[in-house]
């Protein structure tokens, strides 16, 4: 078994629902939204709880559409998080994650499969 996929935690909010493991998070939103600084400063809170200073990559799975304000990656993009992986299977999702990619100045990728995006997360560290 790989420790680095063994699910440590979970939180969840109105928003969304973050699966923590050893070195990645899975943050999937709940429903079509708009990503504001106000909601990502919540998830950026959960996030250093939890990790401290310990390196990590986030997974945003994409299961229903997602706008996010530019705000939110020109505001604190943490220091500890060396990478960002978008899994979606629509188009219009990946479309958007090319034009975010651009905001984000560290490792990106992305991914039809949730599965592959995890296996990416593992194979950073």
């Amino acid at each position: 078994m790989n420790l680095t996929n063994l699910k440590m935690n979970l939180y969840k909010n109105e928003f969304c629902k973050m699966e923590f493991y050893t070195k990645f998070v899975i943050i999937t939103f709940i429903e079509d939204f708009i990503l504001t600084l106000s909601l990502a400063n919540q998830i950026r809170e959960k996030l250093c709880s939890y990790y401290g200073d310990e390196n990590f990559i986030m997974i945003n799975n994409r299961v229903h559409p997602l706008e996010i304000s530019k705000e939110v990656y020109k505001h604190g993009q943490l220091a500890n998080m060396k990478g960002l992986a978008f899994v979606s299977k629509q188009k219009t999702e990946r479309d958007k994650a090319l034009i975010e990619q651009r905001m984000f100045d560290k490792s990106f990728a992305f991914f039809e499969d949730l599965e592959n995006a995890k296996s990416w997360a593992n194979s950073y560290f």
